[in-house]
């Protein structure tokens, strides 16, 4: 790779698994003469399951032929018997062998950290900058970073006083030995309340360490984490449950899935509205039961506050070989909840004055809203849809008025969502939580068309950019292949369903706003974290490319059957062949980079993309 060097087709890839690999897989099945190129940060292949990112005993949410490829499944070669789950170390070599039986290696520099990205001086495709110096262009553009590339290390006070090392769950790939086979370390602290802190504390107590659980007061407190084989009152593999549409029409919904008279009986009348809550209630009761953490006093306090409803996929599964609840009723496992006043050495003071022994400290408090890659000019942000902290004051202005609007349109359908949680089931009052622990939490959420379009550039006709898994769902690879196939659909201005200038900016406020209110004990604060509605959110992509989404064999399966990777296996060719045999179709098409891109200044005299007079 040379500095300057033109390519076609340019993946900047983080932490975020398998996408890019999977867009550059999609990007030469349509157009094997493309010159593709993937940046990739780690060191070997896989994303969040590179070689430096796993560690003994971790293992995926998801069992084996749950989070496979449609075109590439799963075999037993990988050492993962069928209906057990996938570990890393499998789940690492399945990626790399993804890459090399697609020829997808020879196309990854390695170790290659983007800093900047711009515009092109001509605006028809995109500057490249990384940390080394070099400069790459490209006509377009993916992002595949993902959610989970920066680890959110909260700033503690004294931090540089405790004198035990502190670490990130992110890092004990590359760590944790240094943690678990430390005579010296004898107590870890472990802050967090999620899977990755679960995951943390399984890894400590099967290592003989004795282990403070901390999970902020003032947080949301514990995420669900669940028995792998049921979920509530329907007794079904975990992954597959919201996969199935009977379970998504108790769900609030933005999307047309061909169900529209269930969803309204189900959201509209006033038999079908007592349905629904009774269905949440039950889910959350047996739910509960499932877990089993009300079975002992000790364990009451990893209860989540509230119904699996709000969390999005801020959950996990329950996989544990030593139990997690047995380790903290002997008590080498004991659960605070507080919030951290002060570290000084090798001691951990809370805000209520209680103090506790470490020789080392954990942080699995997830990933930052901060993005990894920076985008300039830095008023280019609002257009671009990606999270910033620099809106300027008319920014800030039109996406509180888009945001308002969208409420309104959230709110006439499924005015609970706005409510928020309750306190408890009983309760009317709404539960509060601070949602971040530093000013990170104060940046601004992705605003993607669909989740994978800049709605300004889009709006200016302007599609040499897209976005891939700045998104969280449960059925992640079937998700992640459509959003790649239609990132290149629309980066060639193949749509079959266009995005309509005209209402871009509103769509995509609401998808935005829907997630917030959606998922606020998850992420949708930062990105769309969709769970029991994402069958309808993979309908709406695949209605943009112009294929069938209802893909079952009869109306019952289509109810009630799970839609998993199988189901999508050819979608690609099933495009090609819909669209002409695709490289025709694309060139025959008008391409978005020969149509006029104006120019304008702000209030502060920056570059600002302009369409049709709508300024973001």
């Amino acid at each position: 790779m040379s500095a300057g060097e033109m390519y076609d087709y340019l993946i900047a890839y983080r932490f975020q698994g398998p996408s890019g690999l999977c867009a550059a897989k999609t990007i030469r099945e349509c157009e094997p003469d493309a010159r593709v190129k993937i940046l990739d940060s780690n060191k070997t292949v896989g994303g969040v399951w590179s070689k430096e990112k796993i560690y003994p005993g971790l293992k995926t949410n998801n069992i084996r032929g749950g989070i496979d490829f449609s075109d590439f499944p799963m075999h037993d070669g990988f050492g993962v018997p069928a209906g057990q789950h996938v570990s890393g170390e499998a789940m690492h070599q399945y990626i790399r062998a993804y890459a090399e039986q697609f020829g997808l290696l020879s196309l990854v520099d390695f170790e290659s950290h983007v800093a900047e990205i711009s515009k092109l001086k001509d605006l028809r495709g995109w500057n490249v900058k990384l940390r080394a110096g070099t400069e790459i262009h490209t006509r377009k553009l993916i992002v595949a970073t993902g959610v989970t590339n920066a680890p959110n290390q909260p700033q503690l006070s004294g931090s540089e006083e405790f004198g035990g090392p502190i670490m990130h769950s992110a890092e004990l790939g590359m760590q944790g030995t240094a943690l678990t086979d430390n005579a010296k370390v004898e107590t870890v602290a472990v802050l967090g309340g999620g899977k990755s802190a679960y995951d943390t504390v399984h890894l400590a107590g099967k290592a003989g360490k004795k282990v403070e659980w901390i999970i902020r007061k003032s947080g949301k407190g514990p995420e669900w984490v669940f028995p792998a084989r049921t979920m509530g009152p329907l007794q079904a593999v975990r992954e597959k449950l919201p996969a199935r549409r009977i379970v998504s029409f108790f769900s609030p919904n933005l999307w047309n899935d061909g169900f529209g008279w269930i969803r309204h009986f189900l959201h509209f009348t006033r038999i079908g509205k007592t349905i629904a809550q009774k269905f949440w209630i039950n889910l959350h009761k047996a739910t509960l039961e499932d877990c089993g953490m009300r079975k002992d006093e000790r364990t009451k306090v990893l209860e989540p506050e509230q119904s699996p409803f709000w969390y999005g996929t801020a959950s996990g599964i329950y996989s544990y070989e030593k139990d997690i609840y047995d380790m903290v009723k002997t008590g080498q496992v004991r659960v605070h909840r507080e919030d951290i006043a002060q570290l000084s050495d090798h001691t951990i003071t809370f805000q209520s004055g209680v103090a506790i022994k470490a020789d080392a400290i954990v942080t699995a408090t997830g990933f930052s809203a901060k993005p990894t890659v920076k985008f300039l000019p830095e008023t280019s942000h609002s257009a671009l849809g990606v999270p910033s902290s620099t809106y300027t004051t008319s920014q800030h202005q039109f996406w509180d008025a888009l945001n308002a609007k969208a409420d309104a349109t959230i709110g006439a359908s499924f005015p609970r969502l706005l409510a928020g949680p309750f306190k408890s089931p009983t309760s009317s009052d709404i539960q509060p939580f601070n949602p971040g622990m530093d000013k990170e939490a104060n940046y601004t959420p992705f605003r993607l068309y669909r989740a994978i379009a800049p709605p300004g550039l889009t709006q200016a006709g302007d599609h040499s950019l897209a976005f891939v898994s700045m998104f969280s769902n449960l059925a992640n690879t079937p998700r992640m292949e459509l959003q790649c196939l239609w990132a290149y659909a629309y980066l060639n201005d193949a749509l079959t369903l266009r995005p309509d200038p005209a209402t871009v900016f509103d769509e995509t406020a609401l998808l935005a706003q829907y997630a917030r209110h959606r998922a606020p004990y998850g992420h949708g604060r930062f990105f769309p974290d969709l769970v029991f509605d994402q069958v309808p959110y993979m309908d709406s992509l695949l209605q943009d490319l112009g294929l069938p989404y209802w893909r079952k064999a009869n109306i019952f399966a289509e109810v009630f059957s799970p839609y998993m990777a199988p189901d999508y296996r050819g979608v690609v060719q099933e495009w090609l062949r819909a669209n002409g045999g695709g490289k025709q179709r694309v060139d025959g098409a008008a391409t978005t980079t020969d149509r006029d891109v104006k120019v304008v200044m702000d209030e502060e005299g920056q570059p600002l993309l302009q369409a049709n007079g709508k300024t973001p």
